[in-house]
């Protein structure tokens, strides 16, 4: 994390974030929403949608429940990772209400597309939240494994299931484009302060973190 690349993503991050909430909060319109969605639409078809509907539950609350609880139970028993627990708990449950509040903050509407929904459009749950738990569990999967070629798998499989999931919600015409983009800057940001903290309670109390 403290590497240049790391700290050049985390600044871009910032500065992705800043915009989206900026451009989308101004309700003008935004070109890459359209040729995005008109883009994605038009590759992705009816067929395609018993997939990306399947996909698209993995950012949903009963698959990140799923996922979250099997990652504690894994840090827990296996690896007494107990720094590792609280941080994932922790980022993905208030990440889940920092974006409730950006949502109220930003106000946008979803898509008339989006039939079902029951909440407010930027940023996209599903990419947001989805991605902060991903992200942290493969970072902290990834801590225990030494053969840099399994990282890069686990990061590899990781980076794409991610873009599914952002990709589904608008195949399926639920999210615009930069409700995606903005779900995805903010997770990446929220992500790497977590990290942060937790490797700086790695060092600051290394007999205690297990």
């Amino acid at each position: 994390m403290k590497t240049k690349a790391g700290l050049i993503i985390f600044g871009i991050a910032i500065l992705a974030s800043i915009y989206f909430v900026i451009a989308v909060k101004s309700n003008g319109p935004l070109f890459l929403d359209s040729i995005v969605s008109e883009g994605v639409t038009g590759i992705f078809k009816g067929q395609t949608y018993p997939f990306f509907k399947a996909v698209t539950e993995l950012g949903d609350k009963i698959g990140i429940g799923i996922i979250v609880l099997t990652m504690v139970l894994w840090l827990w028993i296996k690896k007494r990772d107990y720094f590792g627990m609280a941080v994932l708990v922790f980022a993905v449950a208030l990440g889940n209400e920092l974006n409730k509040w950006i949502k109220e903050l930003v106000g946008r509407e979803r898509p008339v597309t989006a039939i079902d929904a029951d909440s407010l459009s930027f940023p996209s749950g599903h990419a947001m939240v989805g991605l902060i738990l991903y992200m942290l569990a493969a970072y902290l999967v990834n801590r225990s494994i030494r053969t840099a070629s399994l990282k890069w798998v686990i990061g590899l499989i990781t980076v794409i299931l991610i873009l599914l999931i952002g990709l589904s919600r608008i195949v399926l015409q639920d999210h615009f484009p930069t409700d995606v983009l903005g779900g995805f800057t903010i997770g990446i940001t929220w992500s790497m302060l977590w990290i942060l903290l937790y490797e700086w309670l790695y060092k600051r109390f290394p007999k205690k973190r297990s």
